[in-house]
């Protein structure tokens, strides 16, 4: 529920939840490349915050929420991963593929442009993949894969042991800000909510 909520506040906020973020840590460790800058040697918990606080780094030298959700995994396959969803401007995707690149230590097999594909960058050794949410519907999908980040722990039998928060809401749209945010949400919903309904019956 709170992902739903989450969700529905960034596009109310209109910061579309656009890009979806897949870090396979084990591939990187065995396959990658380890290229300068990289945070593979932090421990499982610390490098995945180190992750989110470069990501929220580049947000704000943009001047732009950092608008995220993210949900962290042990699989039998993958090892250990995490999925995380953001808000980004897809014109500048390449700034986001070098911040991940760094981070990871490998650099992209491709970069594709924005909308041109659901899968856009993809590490050399599989490490890690950034897709495009280019669905009509981008909300309902946003919300799907929520949900598949938020029911990662269902799959297992026994969910795995995960050092520090296995899933996380970032604070600009977090339950603090939505709260905060209210008052005018609402007002804007009294004042310009029979356009929307007006604009749904045409359709």
């Amino acid at each position: 529920m709170r992902f739903r909520e989450a969700v529905a506040f960034a596009y109310a906020m209109d910061w579309p939840l656009n890009i979806g973020l897949t870090i396979t840590w084990a591939a990187l460790e065995t396959a990658g490349e380890r290229n300068e800058g990289h945070c593979l040697g932090r421990g499982e918990w610390e490098r995945e915050k180190y992750t989110r606080d470069e990501l929220a780094r580049l947000c704000r030298s943009e001047r732009l929420p950092f608008a995220a959700l993210w949900g962290r995994d042990v699989g039998m396959d993958m090892g250990s991963h995490v999925h995380l969803s953001i808000f980004w401007p897809s014109y500048k995707l390449a700034q986001f593929v070098a911040v991940i690149e760094r981070i990871s230590g490998s650099s992209a097999a491709f970069v594709l442009k924005p909308y041109a594909a659901d899968v856009v960058a993809r590490s050399v050794c599989g490490g890690w993949q950034i897709n495009m949410n280019n669905r009509k519907d981008d909300k309902q999908s946003a919300l799907e894969w929520a949900e598949y980040i938020a029911a990662q722990h269902a799959k297992h039998p026994a969910p795995p042991e995960i050092k520090g928060k296995a899933f996380g809401i970032s604070e600009a749209i977090g339950k603090t800000a939505q709260e905060r945010a209210r008052p005018v949400l609402e007002a804007r919903e009294a004042k310009y909510g029979w356009m929307r309904q007006a604009a749904a019956e045409r359709h």
